[in-house]
């Protein structure tokens, strides 16, 4: 690794402060690098971004001069079909190699996501390498826009319980390698950063441009729009998507492949209890699986997959109702992100891909991203290769023409492709095969002996020998896997970046020596979590059953009285799957008092069951810092979970007709710790009333909450469901205004604010 002290032309100048690269994945290695490294302070992102336009356009010109230098020729002009992330980056690459680009774009809404919200895009590790080897500029300017979710915890987890299964480590890789951390940014400004420098550089983006035809002439190519219109130029790209045009040309039509799987999307205003210290998860089942990302700005970014056939539809106003009969009974992780979207911020489609290929190029044509090599979604490496793709083309392209004297015509353009497709298609076939099988494996996982075809042995919580071969296979394999995909391209790209990584990219809620206790205890987790989360003993129950009357009541008074069926049915199901009806309370310092509904004693949590005597139990909790005399006295741990930083307890108070923690009877008198997750039940097994220990992000905290009986209350921060559904409808018009008024607009350049 090189030190981070001087940088190559095609970034000198535009970093920000770096650390070197380290070695070791123990995490106290990584500490004491960190530490010992004399880096200034961080600039202001916007002292940040005026340092990096001006070094970079002096840098970009540059670099044009050096290729061209003394030459009269007319430069090599590239043709670009789509407006992608990986024909964007593309573009961006050869316009600071002084190479003439035209991009055409059939709907720069769709790219640009109007009309719907296309939610944040992953970009990890590899790609920011690539962006930031290309145009620094852009790269800063992505990194900033981006939410970090490398610097936590990520993994897999169990659907149903929601405890965790394998832990991925992302951050290590990263700095073992000089590497950007991963990120999660919104498409919509991702793209819009990639357009303006594609402008920034003398490019331009043509919209209503659909190229449909091309003609391979020998020296040259002709591609033809829709409208007739032909254009020529040196070489054609094909980054038109799955559906590529150039593709089915290229190598003949064939159908893209259904994976078996139609997914739901959306971005909800929630914020997890442990937000602080987890970054993603995937939550695994049979036959379905879910993921869920912080994208910054209190807002969870998730996908909910389930297996079956394509072409599926759901009525309108009820995505989120089957997203529930589907996802349910799975933990709240899963459940109150469903719960607390706008029922018209949820999506669907079906996930397709294609099988890998072994022809990118003929002539002077040539395939990038999805049109060459369109993979599932499951490890967010769709766009990061088709970012890593644009990289080697350009770089291709660019030793070629110099490697020429600056004379375009006397390159070999077809063999220049032929060596493009030959450096990627090793690396993308197999990531594209091990994206399948990751949706093989998080759809096919089963948590207990039983699932899906005996429920009284699933009862039995004997866990599936196939999830614990596979947790033993993942644990020994996985590092080396993520090592290769997050780090393989880095000796591609070095030539063109320093070896490093941003302090920027540390921790920011803990301190970098913890990720070693994070990966080997699940408890320590929680014990983070715990410092920013409440704990409460919760029951839940459908708040269907009120929702049209309250509906009824909302949309009557905004429209004086006058409800219109279809928006009061709409405003009905938005109320049922966005809320639920409560009962419980917060477990605080102060012990709280568990009795029978009604009773003398006035009981904090009030049960409606005459077998619940008056002062049945109590819960409390014993803050950090307790003195070691009440420590002594509490229970350890119960079933061999760790002890969080704050206990939590709970005590029979001798009530005689019993309360149960998880199905197990609790000893008259004693005193048991609980864990998130438990499930309590007082005076009787089954009881009418069960109570989950539940932790809850301080954020969501709320006065409604009442211990005595049942409040209707909505999930995380989703905001009133009848507003929402009317103005959903101003939405949607003013939409396709705008993509009725871009359609009429014919071939026009882009322009970006």
């Amino acid at each position: 690794m090189r030190a981070a002290t001087s940088r190559s032309v095609a970034a000198s100048g535009v970093m920000a402060p770096t650390v070197p690269a380290v070695s070791s994945r123990a995490s106290t290695h990584l500490v004491s690098h960190l530490a010992a490294s004399p880096v200034p302070a961080l600039p202001s992102v916007r002292r940040a971004d005026v340092t990096c336009a001006s070094s970079v356009s002096e840098t970009a010109k540059a670099m044009a001069q050096v290729v061209y230098q003394g030459r009269g020729d007319k430069p090599m002009k590239v043709i670009i079909a789509g407006a992608g992330i990986g024909g964007l980056v593309l573009a961006v690459a050869l316009l600071k190699q002084g190479f003439e680009v035209q991009v055409f774009e059939r709907d720069l809404t769709a790219i640009r996501g109007e009309g719907k919200y296309r939610g944040p895009i992953q970009v990890q590790s590899n790609a920011l390498a690539a962006l930031e080897a290309i145009d620094a500029e852009s790269a800063q300017q992505i990194f900033a826009a981006g939410c970090i979710t490398g610097d936590r915890i990520n993994g897999l987890c169990d659907g149903l319980t929601g405890e965790w299964y394998v832990k991925f480590d992302t951050f290590a890789t990263a700095a073992e390698k000089g590497l950007p951390v991963t990120r999660v940014v919104s498409r919509v400004e991702l793209q819009e950063i990639l357009a303006r420098a594609v402008t920034r550089y003398g490019g331009s983006i043509s919209n209503g441009c659909n190229v449909v035809s091309y003609e391979d002439l020998g020296k040259e190519v002709n591609v033809t729009l829709e409208d007739g219109r032909v254009f020529t130029g040196d070489l054609l790209v094909g980054t038109d998507g799955i559906w590529s045009k150039v593709r089915r040309q290229l190598i003949g039509h064939t159908e893209p492949n259904y994976s078996g799987y139609t997914c739901y999307t959306g971005i909800s205003d929630f914020v997890p209890a442990d937000i602080d210290v987890v970054g993603y998860r995937v939550f695994l089942g049979n036959g379905q699986y879910f993921v869920s990302s912080d994208v910054g700005g209190g807002k969870m970014q998730w996908y909910g997959f389930h297996k079956e056939p394509a072409g599926g539809t759901d009525t309108e106003g009820q995505r989120k109702a089957r997203l529930l009969s589907i996802f349910g009974h799975w933990n709240d992780n899963v459940v109150d992100l469903i719960k607390a979207t706008p029922e018209e911020d949820v999506l669907r489609r079906d996930i397709f891909d294609r099988p890998p290929i072994f022809q990118w190029a003929k002539g002077r044509v040539a395939l990038l991203g999805d049109s060459a090599h369109a993979m599932q979604p499951n490890l967010g490496q769709g766009g990061c290769m088709a970012i890593e793709d644009a990289y080697e083309m350009a770089i291709g392209l660019s030793k070629a023409v110099e490697q020429a004297k600056g004379d375009a015509s006397a390159v070999d353009v077809p063999a220049v492709l032929r060596d493009y497709q030959s450096r990627r298609l090793v690396r993308v076939s197999v990531i594209h095969g091990m994206a399948g099988l990751a949706a093989f494996m998080a759809s096919t996982y089963k948590c207990y002996l039983g699932e899906p075809w005996s429920e009284w042995v699933q009862q039995l919580r004997i866990p599936h020998p196939g999830r614990v071969a596979g947790r033993i296979a993942m644990l020994a394999t996985f590092p080396y896997v993520l090592g290769w995909v997050l780090g393989g391209n880095t000796e591609n790209v070095a030539p063109h970046r320093v070896s490093s990584c941003s302090l920027g990219d540390k921790p920011k809620a803990f301190e970098v020596d913890r990720f070693g206790e994070f990966f080997a205890d699940d408890g320590a987790i929680i014990n983070a979590a715990s410092e920013h989360a409440d704990w409460l003993l919760l029951a839940e129950r459908s708040a269907a059953s009120k929702a049209a009357a309250a509906a009824t009541s909302a949309v009557g008074g905004a429209r004086g009285g006058t409800v219109p069926c279809a928006l009061e049915s709409a405003a009905a199901a938005a109320i049922a799957n966005s809320s639920a009806e409560c009962k419980g309370v917060y477990v605080t310092e102060k012990a709280a008092l568990v009795g029978r509904s009604g009773a003398e004693s006035n009981p904090d949590l009030a049960i409606e069951d005459d077998q619940v005597a008056e002062r049945h139990a109590m819960v409390w909790r014993v803050a950090p810092g307790a003195s070691p005399a009440v420590l002594s006295q509490l229970p350890p741990a119960v079933d061999g979970k760790p002890t969080p930083a704050a206990n939590y307890f709970l005590k029979d108070l001798g009530s005689g007709q019993g309360t149960w923690l998880n199905g197990s009877r609790v000893a008259s008198g004693a005193t048991v710790r609980l864990w998130p997750g438990d499930v309590v039940e007082f005076g009787r097994h089954p009881s009418a009333e069960a109570f989950k220990v539940k932790m809850q992000h301080v954020t969501l905290r709320t006065e409604e909450l009442s211990g005595s009986q049942y409040s209707t209350l909505l999930v995380g921060k989703i905001r009133d469901p009848v507003e929402a559904a009317q103005r959903a409808a101003a939405e949607r018009e003013k939409w396709e205004a705008i993509r009725r008024k871009a359609g009429a607009g014919g071939s026009t350049t882009l322009v970006t604010a």
